[in-house]
C-alpha cells in the first residue's frame, strides 16, 4: 500500500480540479488533493504546523519549484 506524501486541501471544486490537472501534467503521484469545507477554520492550525500548502497560487509555486531541480 502506498500513501501520498502531501495533502493539498482546497476550498472549492474549481481549485480542486485545476490542482488535479496540474499534478497530472507533471506526473506527480504522491499528492492527494482534497476538497475540505472546514478549511476556513483549520488553516491556522495547519499553517502553524507548517504542513499545509493551499490555494491555487501556492500549489503552482510548489509544483514549479519541484520541477526546477
Amino acid at each position: 500500500m502506498r500513501f501520498p506524501r502531501f495533502l493539498f486541501r482546497v476550498k472549492n471544486r474549481e481549485i480542486e480540479n485545476e490542482a488535479k490537472r496540474m499534478v497530472d501534467v507533471f506526473g506527480i503521484d504522491d499528492i492527494e488533493i482534497r476538497r475540505d469545507d472546514t478549511i476556513a477554520d483549520a488553516w491556522l492550525e495547519d499553517y502553524e504546523a507548517g504542513r499545509t500548502i493551499y490555494g491555487l497560487e501556492e500549489i503552482e509555486k510548489y509544483l514549479e519549484e519541484l520541477t526546477k531541480g
